[in-house]
């Protein structure tokens, strides 16, 4: 029932959804159940743009999952599963280039784009709005 729920809400990749992924399978998000699938098109469709393989290491969360989380927020939209953390790209070429995909994607939406670059952290945090306000890019550099 909280699937069927989510999926309602406009949360929660149902297998026919998942099937027009074309470069991410369900087994691959965290949670599913709980990832929004027009920020799952979203990601797809960046993942086609930059012509590279992605690899997330965080999707949706849950309340508790992002708490425990180090350096989320409250409000994340992790919680609403429209953000995502991948693998940060291994030389500045392939970087900028995907940060190139992600604005080719974009289109009108608004979007946030966090480079986190630490010693003992390295992703980038792609998270798509459900609501127009202006987009953000964050450096972390710790």
């Amino acid at each position: 029932m909280a699937v069927e729920q989510s999926n309602r809400l406009g949360h929660g990749v149902t297998a026919a959804q998942a099937a027009t992924l074309r470069w991410f399978a369900p087994a691959e998000f965290h949670h599913p159940e709980l990832v929004n699938y027009q920020a799952a098109s979203w990601l797809d469709s960046i993942r086609g743009v930059y012509g590279k393989p992605l690899v997330l290491t965080s999707d949706a969360r849950t309340a508790d999952e992002n708490a425990a989380a180090s350096g989320s927020s409250p409000p994340s939209l992790h919680l609403l599963g429209r953000a995502f953390d991948l693998r940060l790209p291994s030389s500045p070429e392939d970087l900028w280039a995907f940060v190139v995909a992600v604005y080719r994607c974009s289109q009108w939406r608004s979007v946030e784009v966090e480079l986190v670059s630490g010693p003992n952290d390295k992703h980038v945090h792609i998270g798509l709005y459900p609501a127009d306000r202006p987009s953000r890019l964050e450096l972390a550099l710790t």
